[in-house]
């Protein structure tokens, strides 16, 4: 079982911040303090998601995180020593080219353990599909090996294997090369959160993807649509994983954790998107169980409600869910192996090899 989870201040819930915040909790040190305790428990990856830039008109939002969230995982690579960083980027609000080198400087300095969430524009899936071809070609600048240090034949690189894009597309214009050499894991992971409207998209190119259902039934649904399209793009199911979005609210008995839900949901019912299980410890790992082999997901992404719930999951559930056999030791040092992704080859090595 993959563990992933996403990161916010306060918690997910739109009455988190009230549940004893303080300002001290909108500081670096306190993000990275969440995700200290989400490495040590042994999660996969975080994900730093985004309000996609967008200015505050009213009111600032209390589950944002306040930081761009390229900038954000940069510093916590340098202190975080095994969790994949996921960082969200909208493909409207960036060059392509400039995207493509902000991910592959992100996964030099994480050491491979980084991943572009994808933003994709609205209702433009043929420019996003060549957005995102374009930023993977970029990614493949360099063959691994092209950077030589030869310093008594006074060569720094193999010309050779650097490949100059050329781009002529239909929305874009990038020659290339980038100036980044390629990424340890081959290249930054891609993940996309389902919707209904880019179920081919994220067939396309997705290697991690989300789902928001908020139901068992929805979530074996929407796996089959999806599988669907995999195919359809040419893709096996095993080229991907899929998680499920989860909002637990965990405590020692099941009255105890409904009465969370219930103060929480008295003062605002809004909510993110997905499965809320809520009962004991035991009982959140015996849904999770049972939602994996019913819906055949490879995990779920922790969107907890608040900070509290965040600690209970991470102290009491992980560790039966370890106790089942479900979530094992990894020793995979970059996002990829941590997530049993293949390293992709560079194009160039398969059409030698061919």
């Amino acid at each position: 079982m993959l563990l992933g989870f996403s990161l916010t201040p306060f918690g997910h819930h739109l009455s988190a911040w009230r549940d004893g915040a303080d300002v001290k909790g909108l500081s670096f040190e306190a993000l990275l303090s969440q995700l200290v305790k989400v490495e040590n428990a042994g999660f996969d990856f975080a994900l730093i998601a985004d309000l996609h830039g967008a200015r505050p008109l009213d009111a600032l939002s209390s589950i944002a995180t306040p930081f761009e969230p390229t900038t954000l995982v940069a510093a916590f690579a340098t202190k975080l020593e095994r969790l994949g960083l996921l960082a969200a980027a909208a493909t409207f609000q960036h060059e392509p080219y400039n995207l493509a080198r902000r991910f592959a400087s992100l996964d030099q300095i994480s050491q491979g353990r980084s991943g572009w969430f994808n933003i994709p524009s609205a209702g433009e899936p043929a420019r996003d599909s060549e957005y995102i071809d374009l930023v993977r070609a970029l990614w493949d600048s360099f063959e691994d090996d092209a950077f030589v240090y030869d310093k008594q034949n006074a060569r720094f690189f193999d010309p050779t294997k650097m490949h100059v894009l050329n781009h002529q597309g239909e929305r874009f214009s990038v020659r290339g090369p980038l100036n980044v050499n390629r990424s340890p894991q081959g290249r930054p992971v891609i993940a996309h959160l389902l919707t209904t409207e880019d179920y081919a998209l994220a067939a396309e190119f997705g290697e991690v993807v989300l789902l928001q259902e908020t139901s068992g039934e929805g979530t074996v649904e929407a796996v089959q649509l999806f599988e669907a399209a995999l195919e359809a793009a040419g893709r096996s199911r095993g080229d991907v994983r899929l998680l499920s979005n989860v909002v637990p609210f965990a405590a020692a008995t099941r009255e105890m954790a409904q009465e969370q839900y219930d103060s929480l949901q008295s003062i605002d019912s809004g909510g993110p998107a997905g499965l809320v299980p809520i009962g004991s410890f035991t009982e959140i790992a015996d849904a999770l169980q049972t939602w994996q082999t019913v819906a055949k997901v490879d995990g779920f992404t922790i969107l907890p409600p608040t900070l509290s719930a965040a600690d209970a999951f991470t102290a009491d559930v992980v560790p039966e869910l370890r106790r089942r056999g479900l979530i094992e030791a990894k020793t995979g040092k970059t996002l990829r192996s941590q997530l049993g992704l293949p390293r992709p080859p560079h194009p160039a090595t398969e059409e030698s090899a061919s």
